[in-house]
C-alpha cells in the first residue's frame, strides 16, 4: 500500500474521552480490574486508560501483553495527562510516536474510536512491524484480544 500524505501536524498519540463504564471493554477486562470501572481514553496503538473513581487512581491497560500498570492518583484527567501521557519516557516506551508516525503515514489518520492494530496480533505469531498494521475499532479490538488470549 503506498504512503498517504499526512498534513504537517503529527498524528495524535492518544484520545481522551468522556468517562465510560469499563463494560465497554467487555466482561473479561472489566472483571480483571473491577475497581478501575471507568475508561477515560486510549492510545493510537490500543492501550486503554482506566480510572478508579473513588481514589482517582489511573492505570494503563496493555491488551496485547495482557497486563496493566498503575500510575497512581491524580486530581483530574488533565493532571494524569500532564503527569503520565505527556511524560517523554512514557511517550517513548508506550505511545511510540516514531512508530505511530510511520503507521499513520501508511494508513492515514485514525477514524473516530479507531486504533492502529498489528495483524496478526503479536501473541498469535504476528510482528509489530509498521507494515503489519490495520485500523480497527478500539472496543472491538480489546474485546477480541481478551477472547483470543483466553481471559
Amino acid at each position: 500500500m503506498p504512503a498517504i500524505d499526512l498534513p504537517a501536524a503529527e498524528p495524535p498519540l492518544y484520545q481522551l474521552i468522556q468517562p465510560r463504564s469499563a463494560q465497554v471493554l467487555g466482561p473479561a477486562w472489566a472483571r480483571s480490574f473491577p475497581e478501575h470501572s471507568e475508561v477515560v481514553g486510549y492510545s493510537s496503538l490500543g492501550h486503554v486508560f482506566m480510572r478508579k473513581p473513588a481514589s482517582r487512581e489511573y492505570l494503563v491497560l496493555h491488551p496485547l501483553k495482557g497486563a496493566a500498570k498503575s500510575y497512581g492518583s491524580y486530581r483530574s484527567l488533565a493532571a494524569f495527562e500532564r503527569g503520565v501521557l505527556q511524560d517523554p519516557g512514557f511517550a517513548a516506551f508506550v505511545l511510540r510516536p516514531d512508530h505511530v508516525r510511520v503507521v499513520a503515514r501508511r494508513l492515514g489518520p485514525l477514524a473516530e474510536e479507531s486504533v492502529y492494530i498489528p495483524t496478526p496480533y503479536p501473541f498469535l505469531g504476528g510482528s509489530d512491524a509498521p507494515d503489519s498494521y490495520e485500523q480497527g475499532n478500539v472496543w472491538v479490538f480489546v474485546q477480541t484480544v481478551a477472547r483470543l488470549s483466553g481471559l
